[in-house]
């Protein structure tokens, strides 16, 4: 996909320059000092470490460990997808630079999947970066001093580096094609619909036991699986996706 790359590199360096992502990094600086400083004083304050053996700490830290990993990268990603998706885009349709890319030899599958790399990008550098500062906080501050073992779960740490990432770059790349093609207004309301409904649904799962948090394997491939299906879905719909369509949504057609 020529152009791909000249879009990606445009959007992401307009992007970087708002002072919603100032916002969004400052809270999430703030919010991984909070989350780094409170489960290390939480966890070294526990005797259960000390006075167990590793192999029944091991999935107690693991069961901790897990949520925090996933909701880092979960609030990181779907932060992305509410502030940069349909309201950039709108204001490109109302000032006719979407047009103006459509001009250039730049296909508008180019167009799409640059300007979503450009949101999911930084959400997925700031979601991994705070993840893993926590993680080693906590082990170097609380556990590694309490047990002399470190605990870097595999299939934690895989959730929430590859199967939420992949999992919200699908639905970046629905709602940027959403919003291209049809009503913004509509992308607005999926985004919405779509983060909390995930939000809600893993906040209520989690404590209810339905998701088995000292065995993680089962559900990162489940979620892997359905990341998947749901990028290959967003491509197949991806044929929708034509200059008319663009321009006569951007005309409010």
């Amino acid at each position: 996909m020529t152009g791909m790359g000249a879009v990606l590199q445009r959007d992401l360096k307009d992007l970087l320059r708002t002072n919603a992502f100032r916002i969004v990094a400052i809270v999430f600086t703030v919010l991984t000092i909070g989350a780094a400083v409170g489960a290390s004083i939480g966890l070294s304050r526990w005797e259960f470490l000390e006075q167990q053996p590793a192999a029944i700490t091991k999935p107690a830290l693991e069961f901790i460990m897990g949520p925090i990993v996933y909701f880092l990268t979960f609030f990181a990603l779907i932060s992305f997808i509410w502030a940069f998706t349909t309201d950039a885009i709108t204001k490109e349709k109302a000032n006719g630079n979407i047009e103006a890319l459509l001009a250039t030899p730049l296909s508008p599958k180019a167009i799409w999947i640059g300007k979503s790399l450009a949101i999911f990008l930084p959400g997925f550098a700031i979601g991994v970066i705070s993840s893993l500062i926590v993680v080693l906080a906590v082990n170097f501050a609380a556990i590694h001093p309490a047990t002399g073992n470190f605990v870097l779960p595999a299939p934690v740490l895989f959730t929430g580096f590859v199967a939420n990432p992949l999992l919200f770059l699908g639905l970046t790349l629905l709602i940027v094609l959403i919003t291209l093609a049809y009503n913004p207004n509509t992308g607005t309301t999926l985004s919405m619909m779509l983060g909390w409904g995930m939000l809600i649904a893993m906040g209520a799962l989690i404590p209810l036991g339905k998701i088995n948090l000292t065995s993680w394997w089962p559900f990162t491939l489940c979620y892997l699986a359905a990341a998947i299906v749901l990028v290959a879905v967003v491509f197949y719909l991806s044929r929708l996706l034509t200059k008319e369509k663009v321009v006569l949504s951007s005309k409010g057609g």
